[in-house]
């Protein structure tokens, strides 16, 4: 019975809520307060409503440390601490980011077409981690005329804690891009693209925090394998 379940859990689009009920099954004020923060930072921000936010959450692993990226299971889980990012398309071929605490600037680069996304990785720039799953995600679309975004970020994951809030800021970036730019992949497509995006600032991980990430359930912890293929067992 599980095992039926699989093929359709990693081919399944990332699921879209109206509410955060579909999200949080618990401290729904604490949540809801923050949601509204974060709209209102981005109008006094942008001058304009968010047309939506993307979330992913952070993760812990139970069983299997650092052994992902030689292809062996895990068995992480996701956890309540998440990555936001709130986002209105544009037209002006420029990225624009900014985040709710103040010890990160603002940012801003082209997309022109034909323009380069150029990732510094010596500099360790927290708009790194936003660069490298847009570029992913613009490649793994086929995307020649990017559209203009207006993002603004805000984590609740812990950094430098080993919950993996750097992944969840990337599948954030990868999951924003496809979005604003109309097209709309699997979850194992879109793991395998924000692991993919990573590898641009230096990161060559196995896969197990986004697809922990993107593929957990609620309630539930999960059974990675990678070999031979991608499967996901709650």
């Amino acid at each position: 019975m599980t095992s039926a379940l699989e093929p359709a859990l990693a081919t399944s689009l990332v699921p879209s809520f109206s509410k955060l009920t579909g999200i949080y099954n618990e401290n729904l004020p604490h949540h809801s307060a923050r949601f509204q923060l974060l709209v209102d930072k981005f109008v006094s921000t942008y001058g304009a409503q968010p047309s939506f936010i993307v979330r992913a959450p952070g993760r812990v692993n139970i069983i299997g440390e650092h052994i992902d990226y030689c292809g062996f299971p895990v068995f992480p889980m996701a956890i309540v601490p998440d990555f936001l990012i709130a986002v209105r398309a544009t037209d002006k071929h420029r990225i624009q980011l900014a985040n709710t605490s103040s010890k990160y600037a603002a940012r801003e680069f082209s997309c022109m077409p034909g323009t380069r996304v150029t990732i510094h990785n010596a500099e360790h720039d927290w708009s790194n981690y936003f660069k490298c799953g847009f570029k992913g995600a613009i490649e793994a679309i086929g995307c020649s005329e990017p559209r203009g975004m207006q993002c603004l970020m805000d984590g609740s994951v812990p950094s430098s804690a080993g919950l993996s809030s750097s992944s969840a800021f990337v599948c954030c970036a990868v999951l924003a891009t496809m979005k604003v730019n109309g097209k709309l992949l699997s979850k194992r497509d879109v793991v395998a693209t924000a692991v993919a995006s990573e590898r641009y600032i230096g990161t060559n991980g196995g896969g197990m925090d986004q697809t922990t990430s993107i593929m957990s359930q609620s309630q539930s912890a999960v059974f990675i394998e990678f070999d031979p293929v991608l499967q996901i067992t709650p």
